[in-house]
């Protein structure tokens, strides 16, 4: 049974409590949904609004979130119970067996064909489409209000059976002018995920918490020479590459990329990401400017670090090497992890463990 949500404004006579009142049409609550998703209590991004399912239908909300699973949202809309429940199923059945290729055209489809999933996603959640995308779904009734048989239906598929369904209920308060949103939970988000079946969650591996993937360029570039030479770490040339730098923070161990290559070199993160402007090297104990090196790299670099405008300059993020290779000892073999996308959660155990044991490194000395 979900709990009941009051709201009170607080005043000098002792606690008001503000009016309750329906949403004028579910329809607004569904472009609120569509406009920021993250009212629902999870970042998402929409993939599409009256997806036209196999079956004929359309369900209201498509979405994915960061992790590459997908969200059916589906408003109630003054259905009976069996409807609503039946309904949603029906099209998470549907979503279930959808392909990336087939998720890639619903969102073309949406936005005009003006983006792609996959630059999207990497906007939206700062990190490329995951290697498992809609390995696992989440159905989720969208109400102002629920009916105590549909509350029923729900606990039972979700509590009993696993089934990742849930219903989420939106109040409506009004206070002269002002007016307020309040969301509840029918069930515990946290708990009907970890109720729901492991076999889909399976299909995607863990992150370990602490593991990076950084990518520095090509064999022509002169990222790599920088980031070993300097223990900076780089990004620069427009938002899309040097942001995903921000992810990375004290402690973090990056597996650091060059494409051509291969896995060139494993550090500790011991700093955050700043402009490189303002970076400072330890030269003989002496901390000075990576501007003032007299190093080739520094040269070519020199233009993107200085630039006037901040979306194109060049940002760092200090690492202290526990082993670096040359271009010529990078360690690549068939089916290790690679991505075009500056950083980048590092899930894949056999990398892990292929470019740590080539680099001879264990759990004493990584």
């Amino acid at each position: 049974m979900a709990v009941e949500m009051a709201i009170w404004r607080m005043t000098e006579d002792g606690p008001l409590p503000l009016e309750l009142s329906p949403l004028d049409a579910e329809r607004r609550l569904e472009e609120m949904l569509e406009e920021d998703p993250s009212i629902c209590g999870t970042d998402l991004l929409i993939l599409g609004r009256q997806v036209r399912s196999d079956h004929g239908r359309p369900l209201d909300l498509l979405a994915i979130d960061g992790e590459g699973r997908t969200h059916v949202l589906e408003l109630k809309r003054h259905r009976t119970p069996r409807d609503v429940v039946a309904q949603t199923l029906d099209y998470g059945s549907w979503v279930a067996g959808l392909s990336l290729d087939r998720l890639e055209q619903i969102y073309l489809d949406y936005t005009d064909g003006k983006k792609k999933l996959g630059d999207a996603f990497a906007e939206r959640f700062d990190c490329p489409l995951p290697d498992v995308v809609n390995g696992q779904q989440q159905f989720t009734i969208v109400a102002s209000e629920l009916d105590p048989d549909s509350e029923r239906i729900v606990e039972f598929l979700a509590e009993s059976y696993g089934v990742p369904i849930n219903a989420v209920f939106f109040r409506h308060f009004n206070e002269g002018d002002r007016q307020y949103l309040a969301r509840t939970w029918l069930l515990d988000p946290e708990q009907t995920e970890a109720k729901a079946g492991r076999s889909a969650r399976s299909k995607s591996q863990p992150w370990n918490g602490q593991d990076f993937y950084v990518v520095l360029g090509g064999v022509e570039d002169g990222r790599w020479p920088i980031a070993r030479d300097f223990g900076l770490l780089n990004g620069g040339g427009g938002p899309r590459y040097w942001k995903p730098l921000g992810h990375l923070k004290p402690g973090h161990r990056v597996f650091a990329h060059v494409a051509g290559a291969g896995y060139v070199g494993i550090g500790k993160v011991t700093g955050e990401m700043i402009l490189a402007r303002d970076a400072k090297v330890d030269v003989a104990g002496e901390l000075q400017s990576v501007l003032d090196q007299e190093d080739p790299s520094v040269e070519w670099w020199r233009e993107g670090v200085l630039s006037d405008d901040l979306d194109l300059a060049e940002r760092v993020v200090p690492v202290e090497w526990i082993d670096t290779r040359s271009l010529d000892e990078a360690v690549w073999e068939k089916g290790l992890f690679a991505s075009q996308w500056t950083v980048c959660k590092l899930r894949d155990e056999r990398t892990i463990a292929t470019v740590e044991a080539a680099f001879g490194i264990d759990e004493t000395t990584g």
